[in-house]
This record gives C-alpha cells, sequence and structure tokens, in this order.
C-alpha cells in the first residue's frame, strides 16, 4: 500500500559512516524552514553522534532550501534524506485543519524497513533544548510494544480529543519511538488509514469508536495501538500550546525537558507569537542556515487567521484585524 509512496528521493548523505540513530519527520513543503531549525537543534546537542535524517515532504524542496540542508549536511557531518510523497495513497482524508503530510507517519515505515529496526517519529513544530537529548531516546526499552510515546495532555475544550469514559489514556503522536517491523507485521498504518477513511465517509461512524476525530491521524493511531504502547516520561514530548490566552504565565519549561511540542496554532516562527517560549526556537534560528529568514506573515488556517486578527488589534491595526476575521470565518466554513 504504502511501499511505492515516493516518487522521488534526494540523498543528502555524506559518507557511508553507520549511523548510531533515525529520526524521520512528515511536512508539507513551507515548513522546511522549521524543521531545519528543530534539526539544528538536535545536531548542536548531539555533536558525538551519527544521526541519518528523513524528510517526508509533499513536494519539490526549492533549491535555496536544499542548499541550506547541504549546509547542516557539512557543518555537522550527518545525513539527510528527502523523499518526494505521492499523496494519491491519501486521497479523500480530512486535511482541513492540518495539512496532508500528517498522514505521512504511515507511509514512513514502509520506506525504512530495509534501514533501521527502530526510529523516532517527531513532528516538525518542536525543538531539542536538552545536550545529549538523542542518547535518552536510544534507551528507551520498548519491552515488546510496538511504539513508546507520551501522554497527552489535560484535556480541554479547544481542540483536544474528547475520550470516552473508560479511556483513560490517550497519547500524543507527535513524538513516537517505534519498533518498525512490529508495525509492519501488525499493520498499523492500513488499520488506521482504513478508520480514516470509514469516518470521512460515514461521520456517524464516529460514536462506534468513542472520538470526535479532532486529531485525525493521533485518533486512529490512539484505537488502533490501544495496549500496545509503552507510555514514558513527558520529557520526550513536552506540549506547549503557546497562546497568551491559555499560557501566559508558562516562562519556562522543566529542567528534564528534551523535546518541546509547540502543539498549538500559535508557532514561534509567526510574527504574532508573543509567547516567551517561543525564545528556544528563535535562539536555535539564529545558528541555522536559516538565520536570515523572516517569520510568518500570512496564515493559512482559520484559528491561525484568529490570532493574527489579535495581532493587528494588539497594535491598533482594526482595518487590517477585520480583514483577517472575515478571512478566518470565510476559511473555517469554506466547502
Amino acid at each position: 500500500m504504502f511501499e511505492n509512496a515516493v516518487k522521488n528521493k534526494i540523498n543528502l548523505t555524506r559518507d557511508n559512516k553507520k549511523s548510531d540513530f533515525h529520526i524521520a519527520f512528515g511536512i508539507s513543503k513551507t515548513f522546511t524552514y522549521p524543521v531545519g531549525v528543530l534539526i539544528t537543534s538536535i545536531l548542536e546537542n548531539n555533536k558525538d553522534m551519527k544521526i541519518n535524517f528523513h524528510i517526508f515532504v509533499d513536494d519539490k524542496i526549492e533549491d535555496k532550501e536544499l542548499n541550506r540542508f547541504k549546509e547542516l549536511v557539512e557543518f555537522y557531518d550527518t545525513d539527510i534524506i528527502i523523499y518526494e510523497i505521492d499523496n494519491s495513497e491519501f486521497l479523500n482524508l480530512d486535511d482541513r485543519e492540518f495539512t496532508i503530510a500528517a498522514y505521512y507517519r504511515f507511509a514512513i515505515p514502509y520506506q525504512l524497513k530495509d534501514i533501521t529496526d527502530k526510529y523516532l517519529y517527531i513532528d516538525a513544530d518542536m525543538i531539542l533544548i536538552k545536550n545529549g537529548g538523542v542518547k535518552n531516546c536510544v534507551d528507551i526499552d520498548l519491552e515488546n510494544n510496538i511504539a513508546a510515546v507520551v501522554d497527552d495532555f489535560t484535556l480541554d475544550k479547544i481542540g483536544n480529543p474528547i475520550l470516552l469514559a473508560e479511556d483513560k489514556k490517550y497519547f500524543n503522536s507527535g513524538m513516537m519511538y517505534i519498533d518498525l517491523k512490529e508495525w509492519i507485521k501488525c499493520k498499523i498504518s492500513e488499520k488506521c488509514i482504513n478508520i480514516l477513511r470509514e469516518i470521512n465517509k460515514f461521520p456517524d461512524k464516529k460514536i462506534k469508536y468513542g472520538y470526535e476525530f479532532r486529531c485525525f491521524d493521533q485518533d486512529a493511531l490512539n484505537i488502533v495501538l490501544k495496549d500496545k504502547v509503552k507510555y514514558i516520561e513527558p520529557k520526550y514530548n513536552f506540549l506547549a500550546n503557546i497562546s497568551l490566552k491559555h499560557n501566559k504565565n508558562l516562562q519556562n519549561v522543566p529542567t528534564d525537558t528534551i523535546f518541546i511540542h509547540y502543539h498549538g496554532f500559535n508557532k514561534p516562527w509567526h510574527e504574532w507569537c508573543f509567547h516567551p517560549l517561543a525564545r528556544y526556537f528563535r535562539n536555535y534560528k539564529e545558528i541555522s542556515p536559516w538565520k536570515n529568514e523572516p517569520l510568518d506573515k500570512y496564515p493559512t488556517k482559520y484559528r491561525q487567521m484568529r490570532l493574527y486578527a489579535k495581532f493587528y488589534i494588539k497594535n491598533g491595526n482594526f482595518i487590517k484585524a477585520m480583514y483577517w476575521i472575515i478571512r478566518s470565518i470565510l476559511k473555517k466554513y469554506k466547502k
């Protein structure tokens, strides 16, 4: 099903030295900048390891971005492989709030199965802040589970999944340390895609699973991987919603944090983000090949447009604020 999902592969490998660890990402073309800063943070904090990075992307990456990845390969003596994905395997899956790249995590195991037995999947909206942090991931004992994951934080009313009463655990799929062979053996990707196609075609089927499917791929993974995952400490995937409305008092993260996950709609590379935790991303941006890249000015999702409207309200530009409010309404209800 996913063996032929890659239509082109670009290998930026510098040498044939054996890798100590493999990390994979699924991104849209517009996320090359954030994932580049994330990779910089990983490499800067793990200089004594040989890490292979696998970037699965929805379109051809611009030459200027490829050259920036090449800078990382040369400076840190690392390997970066870019996989351009054929999206035909993911047609008719909901991508209104998340890009279709969110579903690439289902194709990744089939592209890495002849390369490694285990790998770390992480979302691109993260940053690594702990020196030697990747070694902690290498040492994770899966204890016969298919993946190691982190429990999603407190459920709330702003988009996090709503569970049935009997569901006591729910993990965030933004970080998964995966036993690749067991994943493929148990057909985890296929089962998740089948559920997603079912609920997209028949929305009333959601009640059968007990989820509202606001997080789509994550909900499906929680259904299929129930009782097949090991829950590990939050330090591996510290969920930080950098919304001043909800988390304005969150000034710092716990001292043992390895990865910060900017999991809300506000991101540290957005011009309209004023949260203090954005500093972690922006500090690594300044030492990355993307140091001269401007912060994003134009939101693409309706929730981001609402935040951008608030940015203009804060700056006294009510005409532009109204413009983005209208745009957000049109985006939300566009069929």
